[in-house]
């Protein structure tokens, strides 16, 4: 073989050689490139896996952050929700109203109406309604037959005047009045079988047909338990209750009150209530026996003291009680329904007030009281009676009122303002209840 050839041959080996080579070359390089983008492709998944593991994480977080927030505000409002309702069942919202006196004229429009009396209630009910309990002062004895119906002055009033006091929201009535007897023996029975029979969720005080039937009368309202009780200091002129009928009216007397006032207390009493029935006809001042028994009473621990008789609006305040506490007084809301003629018997009230009990203590408190005054409407034939307040009365139907067929005393929209401005207590606890007692003749009873 020539050198030329054989020097030919060795340059082809050599590139084929490097040819070899770089072919190794470049595949060393690929699979470089192969495992490097492996390598990024299975960090990258490793990344995004743990990115999916921390979002998932984060999720599982924020729910369960998002729930155990949602967790707290829900218990948060269930708490609020329970002290509210709480707080609510620690308030106690009061009314009571004075003398429901049907006269001859009232028994006649109601007779018109096919004996149904709702119509002298309808424009105050809402106001009735709406409190958790309700009183009025039925002055006057129920009889059964309407052939023995009666107005003054020995009153024989219709059970269909018991029916629409309850229709109108009354929770409680007191009937130990000055014509509790009116109608002797047989009208406290009627009466009594009355409620018990008719009405047995209504409260019935003063009048009882058994003579050991308690003169205390519980009440189980809310959070509370209130005792109450109805005291009569005078009875009709016209009538007397012989001594073995005595059990049938509650009349005052200190022996009673103490007595009373201790069952109140052994029973778990939170709230006692006195309806007091006495005081003077038409004068506006307080007499010697009134501020006895209501000095009585503050020593005794009452809450509330309500009177009635009177016939005419006078003025309420809150007196301290010889153990520190106070005790609420209304002095006299007057007459609620009735047909008198005399205008200042014409202008009533309702007492508003409201009892709070501390949930930790049980201490009772009254912060919040008041008085709505209302004005007994009747026009000429009597075609239009009703009760309304005051704020809802007119000049045009004072005018037309039927009082003006009987005096020509005044009777205006501004005399009844400033009648019953005067009724408004100047301060709310004026002072303590007396010590001293000046008694004086028992109450003498006027023409109703």
């Amino acid at each position: 073989m020539s050198e030329r050839r054989r020097r030919r041959e060795l340059e082809e080996e050599r590139l084929r050689e490097e040819k070899r080579r770089r072919r190794i070359a470049r595949e060393r390089q690929r699979r470089k490139q192969v495992m490097r983008q492996r390598m990024i492709l299975g960090g990258a998944g490793i990344l995004i896996l743990l990115v999916v593991i921390i979002a998932a994480a984060v999720t599982i977080r924020n729910k369960k952050l998002e729930a155990e927030e949602a967790a707290r505000a829900a218990a948060q409002k269930e708490a609020e929700e329970e002290a509210k309702k709480e707080a609510e069942r620690n308030t106690l919202h009061m009314v009571a109203v004075g003398d429901n006196l049907i006269h001859d004229s009232l028994i006649q429009a109601g007779e018109a109406n096919n004996w149904n009396f709702d119509f002298l209630y309808e424009n105050i009910k809402s106001d009735i309604e709406n409190a958790d309990l309700a009183s009025v002062n039925q002055e006057t004895p129920f009889v059964n037959d309407h052939e023995d119906v009666a107005g003054y002055p020995d009153f024989a009033t219709p059970t269909e005047v018991g029916d629409a006091l309850v229709k109108a929201g009354f929770d409680i009535v007191t009937q130990a009045t000055e014509h509790a007897y009116d109608q002797e023996m047989t009208g406290i029975l009627n009466t009594v079988t009355f409620w018990d029979t008719e009405y047995p969720d209504t409260t019935l005080l003063g009048v009882h047909k058994e003579e050991d039937d308690s003169r205390v009368k519980f009440i189980e309202k809310k959070n509370f338990k209130i005792a109450v009780v109805n005291y009569n200091c005078m009875i009709s002129e016209n009538h007397s209750i012989p001594e073995e009928n005595a059990y049938m009216v509650d009349l005052y007397s200190e022996d009673s009150v103490k007595e009373d006032m201790q069952e109140a207390e052994s029973n778990g009493a939170d709230v006692k209530i006195v309806f007091l029935h006495g005081g003077k006809d038409d004068d506006s001042k307080t007499d010697a026996n009134m501020e006895e028994r209501l000095n009585f009473l503050a020593q005794q621990g009452v809450d509330v003291v309500i009177s009635s008789h009177p016939h005419i609006l006078k003025t309420y305040e809150k007196l301290q009680r010889p153990d520190g506490g106070e005790m609420l007084v209304y002095y006299s809301l007057g007459n609620f329904a009735n047909a008198q003629t005399s205008p200042a018997n014409l202008l009533g009230g309702m007492a508003d007030f409201t009892i709070t009990k501390d949930s930790e203590s049980g201490e009772i408190s009254i912060d919040d009281f008041t008085l709505i005054p209302l004005v007994m409407h009747y026009n000429a034939d009597n075609s239009q009676c009703g009760l309304y307040k005051l704020s809802d009365y007119t000049e045009q139907m004072a005018e037309e009122h039927g009082m003006h067929q009987q005096t020509d005393e005044e009777f205006t929209l501004s005399w009844l303002k400033e009648k019953a401005g005067q009724a408004e207590p100047v301060q709310m606890v004026t002072g303590t209840a007396v010590t001293d007692s000046g008694a004086e003749e028992d109450e003498t009873n006027t023409e109703e």
